[in-house]
Parts: structure tokens; sequence; C-alpha cells
């Protein structure tokens, strides 16, 4: 079977992975608004994703996403009330959070068949198009077109 001819890897699901974490509670509260839209407590065995409710849908759905990567990594961190020196591994740490959350979200084989479905028709891709064809926000879509076109044919 030609790789042409598989059918593109489905999107990572963030809310059956949430399901599949007992370990995680998801709760809402304005408060995260302070932190961009989400945050993550976490100790010994348990964490708490927090979500701003005034999130749209997609924005909801890829702060979950974020935070549950930040999870897997062991925890996450803002930066908020660390030494300012921290500040460059705190923004790598963001930078690759962002770039795991664009993989799993927006399949880079799926993303590629779109493009080339539109490149067929003699037409771009933009971010918006993304987004709505993998339920996205704007910018975990054009990360992911980042992605593609930075990436190796």
């Amino acid at each position: 079977m030609e790789l042409a001819d598989q059918a593109p890897d489905p999107p990572w699901d963030p809310w059956a992975a949430l399901r599949a974490r007992p370990h995680v509670e998801l709760r809402f509260a304005p408060e995260a608004a302070l932190t961009g839209g989400a945050m993550l407590v976490s100790g010994p065995g348990r964490a708490i994703v927090v979500l701003d409710p005034a999130l749209d849908r997609r924005a909801r759905r890829c702060a979950l996403a974020h935070e549950l990567v930040h999870e897997e990594r062991g925890g996450g961190c803002d930066g908020h009330g660390l030494p300012e020196w921290l500040d460059d591994v705190v923004a790598r740490d963001e930078a690759a959070v962002n770039r795991e959350v664009a993989i799993r979200l927006v399949p880079r084989r799926a993303l590629q068949h779109l493009v080339e479905q539109r490149g067929g028709l003699g037409e771009g891709v933009a971010p918006w198009e993304v987004a709505d064809a993998f339920d996205v926000d704007d910018t975990v879509a054009a990360l992911a077109l980042s992605l593609l076109a930075a990436a190796p044919a």
C-alpha cells in the first residue's frame, strides 16, 4: 500500500486523554485568565487543570491539550514567581509544549494532505482554514503550518 493511500493519523483527543487520567481533575475558574486561560496545579499523584470558563470551545480544547502535555512532562511552570534568570528555561519549555500540542492536534500527514489538496487547486492554506479543519484555535493552526513548512519533505 502506498503511503498516500493510507488514511492520515487522527488528531489526538485531549478530552479522551483527560478521561484516561483519573488522577487529573478538571475545574473551571475565571482566575485561569491570569495565566493565559489555563493552568496546571500538580502534586504527588494528583493534578488539577484549571480552565477559564470564558474560553471558546476551540481555545478550551487547545488549552486542555497544553496543560495535559505539561502534566505528562512532569508539571508546568508559567514563570510566575521564578527568578528572572530562569525566563529562558521557561520559554523553551513553553515552546516545546506548544510544538507538541500542534503536532498532536494537527497531525503532519493530515495537514500535508490538506495542503496538497488545496495546492492542487492552485490555492494556499490559511491558518483559519487549518483551525476549521482540525478544530483548533488560530495560534495552534499557525504553528502547525510553520512546523510543516520547516520540516524536511
